[in-house]
């Protein structure tokens, strides 16, 4: 399952959400094919959002696409599926953890999993996704998951400073670093009155400073977090085994 990436990283789109079309991005489309391969069912969300600033004539639509995986249960983990530059693999940022949410939905089936479209301009899936958790869209949910640059690391992880009841529920399993974060789809999901946390694994490294400390004298190597949106952000620097690790290690135990 984790080796999907390689197929998944060689699609392209044409850039990020403004560049959509009427019709399913190319990476949208791999996924579905996925899925049914796979036998998971899901449901197609397509909006639109009016943003007139971005059309000399006031009225532009942009089209995004999320990819909803429901669930019995009142747990829910995202992942966003977008990307700014096309040029590269976005292979950390953030295949790896589309690829890892899906493998969660093949082990943990009553788990709700969302695929978010356009994280990278605002959060567009994820309003999208917490008006449909407002509505009783998926009936009840306590917390969402938000994985991002899932793609090396394994139990080495830190979780955003996003204190609330999933926060406890993680630091209670595991004694992870704190990190405060930039923008990611938790911040929508909170500002919405949803409880959410991002989770980001890293390489460990021994004696190197880092502003991340996992235990004493190892920390978490951030310069990773660098990568995103250049052409650095390649498959080289991801791990499967990794990503196995995460998954089944990490995930299993907070859902």
């Amino acid at each position: 399952m984790y080796k999907k990436i390689y197929d998944f990283c060689k699609v392209r789109n044409l850039g990020t959400i403004f560049k959509n079309t009427d019709s399913p991005t190319p990476r949208v489309q791999f996924l579905l094919t996925l899925l049914e391969e796979l036998g998971v069912e899901y449901e197609l969300d397509k909006f639109s959002i009016k943003q007139p600033r971005y059309s000399p004539t006031g009225e532009e639509t942009i089209f995004g696409y999320n990819i909803i995986m429901k669930g019995q249960s009142d747990k829910m983990v995202v992942a966003h599926h977008d990307i700014v530059n096309p040029t590269t693999d976005n292979a950390n940022d953030n295949s790896a953890s589309v690829i890892n949410a899906i493998a969660l939905k093949t082990l943990r089936p009553e788990i709700n999993v969302v695929l978010l479209d356009g994280e990278e301009m605002g959060g567009l899936g994820s309003q999208r996704c917490s008006d449909l958790i407002n509505e009783g869209y998926f009936g009840a949910i306590s917390w969402v998951l938000n994985l991002e640059l899932t793609g090396r690391g394994g139990k080495h992880f830190f979780i955003g400073n996003y204190p609330g009841k999933l926060f406890d529920h993680i630091k209670s399993i595991f004694d992870c670093p704190v990190f405060e974060t930039p923008f990611n789809d938790s911040v929508i999901f909170r500002k919405n009155g949803i409880d959410s946390v991002v989770i980001n694994p890293l390489p460990p490294i021994v004696g190197i400073p880092s502003i991340i400390e996992f235990s004493e004298g190892v920390t978490l190597d951030h310069r990773l977090l660098f990568n995103c949106h250049t052409t650095k952000d390649t498959l080289e620097t991801i791990s499967t085994d990794d990503m196995k690790e995460f998954v089944e290690e990490i995930l299993l135990n907070v859902v």
